[in-house]
């Protein structure tokens, strides 16, 4: 309750300075952030959302959970699975005419007295009708709660214009503010992504016990992915690496893909860069392995990376902003890269989504990098550094860290030394 607790209260800070009187969010992550909610559809990835909730800058003011009338048993569920959905109100709409079969009687269906008194306590926070479809519902909540001419953010423009043609009501875009909110970390998500970190070792190691001559991609892959999911990790849709497989001296916009047939013969290099998702939280570990012993100047190159990594990465704590973290021409080991100039080193925000950077939309685009963020305590900070140099091949590390009073906590155990498998 304390860590939901905190998050609205993030959440309202964010309104106010927007000058707003509350935030419509109903994209699944910022559902999730607000209330726990989420819903066994999260995963076919609609392109409309399936639950919504309102959030109001007043504190006085309710939180409403907007779901469909057919899943108002999920709070309870939820809360007997070990996962509490939190809210102060219910507003409710029909979804595929789900609500019209559960309302049917069924003299087969006996629900326990326990069950049917907890849902009768759910049932008396349900305020007004439930509505044909999400918008009008999110109309009628906003209708009970604010006026017109209060501003309203939304996570989802789409459903703001609806609601405004619907309603007139004041609209702006919630993603800015949503990302500010979450950038800094409540103790449960902390401890949660801790959780995460000696996970993503284990996977980190797991990845490269597989790795090997005559071993294809396509192997390395499956297995890995196995191995994820038996700890209670997502693996990133379609593969468990991002950028995966050994580097094959052209640079493509795929970033070292290696046709997944292809074995390894000897003399590759291997990007690992590890990603999926445990408890609704990212993995994003990085490491680089050579298929076979490297050569010595390869290993010096390796050498360079890292200590321009290791020196950034000591930089890392509250009030200094992530563009001068990055900044690497005044350390010495850059004079090893040739040219320095392919040395790519990004800092970026990690939660409910792998870029979750506090910084004007689109934050993929350059000011991302170039002017960056301030840093504060408890944000959970990724350092990444990609060299891109093609005489010698890649070199890629990456960790995340959990910013401190002073300065950062590495998330990730796993060493940072170039693996040379047998």
């Amino acid at each position: 309750m304390n860590s939901y607790l905190e998050k609205i209260k993030r959440i309202r800070t964010q309104l106010t300075v927007a000058g707003a009187a509350g935030a419509v969010l109903s994209t699944q992550d910022n559902v999730f952030y607000a209330t726990g909610f989420s819903s066994v559809m999260d995963g076919w990835h609609l392109a409309e959302p399936i639950a919504a909730v309102f959030v109001p800058a007043n504190a006085a003011s309710p939180v409403v959970l907007i779901l469909p009338e057919a899943s108002v048993i999920s709070p309870i569920v939820s809360e007997r699975g070990g996962h509490p959905i939190h809210y102060d109100r219910l507003a409710t709409f029909d979804m595929l005419n789900f609500c019209e079969t559960a309302r049917a009687e069924d003299a087969h269906l006996a629900l326990p007295e326990d069950l049917l008194a907890e849902l009768g306590e759910v049932m008396e926070r349900v305020e007004g009708d439930c509505r044909p479809d999400i918008i009008q519902t999110i109309a009628a909540s906003l209708s009970r709660h604010v006026t017109k001419n209060d501003l309203i953010l939304f996570d989802d423009l789409r459903v703001a214009a609806r609601v405004e043609a619907l309603t007139d009501q004041s609209t702006g875009d919630a993603l800015e503010a949503m990302f500010a909110a979450r950038a800094v970390k409540t103790k449960d998500e902390l401890d949660t992504l801790r959780e995460s970190g000696r996970i993503a070792d284990d996977i980190m190691a797991y990845t490269i016990s597989q790795l090997g001559i005559g071993k294809s991609w396509s192997e390395v892959e499956k297995q890995v992915a196995h191995f994820m999911i038996d700890h209670n990790v997502d693996p990133l849709p379609g593969s468990p690496m991002l950028f995966g497989g050994a580097y094959d001296l052209v640079f493509r916009p795929d970033l070292f893909r290696t046709p997944v047939s292809l074995p390894f013969k000897g003399g590759e290099i291997a990007i690992l860069e590890t990603q999926g998702r445990y408890k609704n939280f990212w993995i994003d570990i990085n490491r680089t392995a050579h298929i076979g012993p490297a050569s010595a100047a390869y290993r010096d190159q390796f050498s360079a990376v890292r200590a321009i990594f290791e020196t950034i990465s000591a930089r890392l704590k509250p009030g200094v902003n992530t563009a001068e973290i990055c900044a690497f021409r005044d350390i010495p080991a850059a004079r090893h890269l040739d040219p320095p100039e392919k040395l790519l080193v990004v800092a970026h925000s990690v939660g409910l989504v792998p870029l979750e950077s506090p910084v004007k939309y689109p934050g993929t685009g350059l000011h991302g990098a170039k002017e960056g963020f301030v840093v504060e305590p408890d944000m959970v900070i990724s350092i990444d550094c990609l060299y891109f140099g093609s005489g010698l091949g890649p070199s890629h590390m990456e960790n995340v860290f959990i910013v401190n009073e002073t300065g950062a906590e590495p998330l990730y155990d796993f060493p940072l030394d170039l693996v040379e498998t047998a």
